[in-house]
């Protein structure tokens, strides 16, 4: 797109010169006033900040090529980390006040070796320095530069302030994205160390011979962002990736025609400096916001679903192998010989899933960006250029 944009201008540049520079056999293109002229202009508008040039090519049109850039601000917002089954703030309430060496402590009073159990050791470290909380703040960036090519035509032969304007921008079909601030990793840490220690107990990795994991995990479900349903009303819950990061990227057409209105007129005596008004808008194409590490989360098991019993008669069901439609939560149990009749995998994840096409009763903070993002596929252009007139 760079090599482009400059080979414009280079041309736009070469033809004005070698126009001024024509034999007598080309003065009739002087006269009739094709790249005779070139302006250099600044401009500034809801596309961002940008620069230009613009030439005539005859009495009634004139072409433009620029580039505008919008700069790189930012704003947070912050978005409810929940499980499934909305037992959030009892999770908080109960792993931030784990005291680890007390627990280890306990368990290997009770006989427990705890150092058989590595993995389940290692978890409840990760409790010692990270802590659960239920809001995370995420900061929103627009992406948004794009070269422009635009045709301006005056359709009245003596009002010449007045112009139809059409052509096409060309930008990064990233728009925008959402990541969550630095500060908020130990948070999304504390979220994976639940997770996976929530994981291995409905898959059995840790039982009830781990003391104290029944009560916690039990009925409480996986962690993350829930975003809404998919089209089979299955839930939709974005964990945090491997590097503890929650991110959202939204994507438009690299190509976006442009239409609008133009008025333009003279600053000073000498015609050299002007004033441009450009009104008008961009078709950007259907929006799509795209998210990874999502869990399709079993419309009817919900958080937790034990055919029809719950809680712990559940689970003791559960551990005197009475396997019965198990399907708890994103981990699904298959065992043939026990009657399992279910799928293989064990907590599937879903990438590159978009937010505007593939789900829907998208609620609170993220349903408003969804809804807002939805509405781009028109995005409108109001800007103001001065220029210069070079010769």
């Amino acid at each position: 797109m760079k090599k482009l944009g400059l080979f414009l201008i280079v041309l736009m540049q070469s033809a004005a010169m070698s126009a001024q520079e024509a034999s007598p056999s080309l003065a009739p293109k002087q006269d009739k006033n094709i790249l005779n002229h070139l302006d250099i202009g600044v401009n500034v508008g809801t596309t961002g900040i940008g620069i230009g040039l613009a030439a005539p090519i005859g009495d009634y049109v004139r072409v433009r090529v620029g580039y505008d850039y919008m700069p790189r601000f930012k704003f947070n917002s912050d978005f409810t980390v929940e499980t499934t089954s909305g037992n959030m703030q009892k999770i908080i309430d109960k792993w931030n006040n784990i005291d680890v060496d007390k627990k280890v402590e306990e368990m290997r009073q009770k006989g427990y070796d705890i150092d058989n159990y590595p993995d389940y050791k290692a978890l409840l470290e990760k409790f010692r320095d990270v802590k659960l909380h239920d809001q995370v703040t995420m900061g929103i960036k627009p992406n948004v530069h794009q070269f422009k090519f635009l045709v301006d035509v005056m359709p009245f032969k003596r009002n010449k302030h007045w112009s139809v304007t059409a052509g096409i921008y060309v930008g990064p079909s990233r728009m925008g994205d959402a990541c969550n601030l630095d500060k908020e990793k130990e948070i999304l840490e504390g979220v994976m160390a639940y997770n996976e220690l929530y994981i291995g107990f409905c898959n059995g990795t840790y039982t009830d011979e781990i003391e104290g994991v029944t009560d916690r995990l039990i009925n409480t479900g996986i962690a993350g962002f829930r975003l809404g349903n998919f089209e089979d009303g299955d839930i939709a819950l974005m964990v945090p990736g491997e590097d503890a990061t929650a991110r959202a990227e939204m994507h438009v057409n690299t190509v976006r025609p442009y239409v609008g209105l133009g008025y333009n007129t003279h600053l000073s005596k000498n015609k050299r400096w002007k004033l441009n008004v450009d009104a008008g808008v961009l078709f950007l194409g259907k929006p799509h916001i795209y998210v990874d590490n999502i869990y399709k989360i079993d419309k009817q098991g919900g958080a937790s679903y034990w055919s029809d019993k719950g809680g712990k008669a559940a689970y003791e069901a559960w551990k005197n192998e009475q396997f019965e439609n198990f399907n708890h939560d994103v981990v699904r149990w298959n065992n043939a010989k026990k009657g399992f009749d279910g799928p293989e995998e064990l907590g599937i994840v879903h990438d590159h899933v978009d937010m505007v096409s593939d789900l829907h009763d998208i609620k609170g903070k993220v349903g408003d960006m969804v809804d807002l993002v939805s509405k781009f596929k028109v995005y409108p252009n109001v800007s103001v250029t001065f220029s210069y007139r070079m010769f």
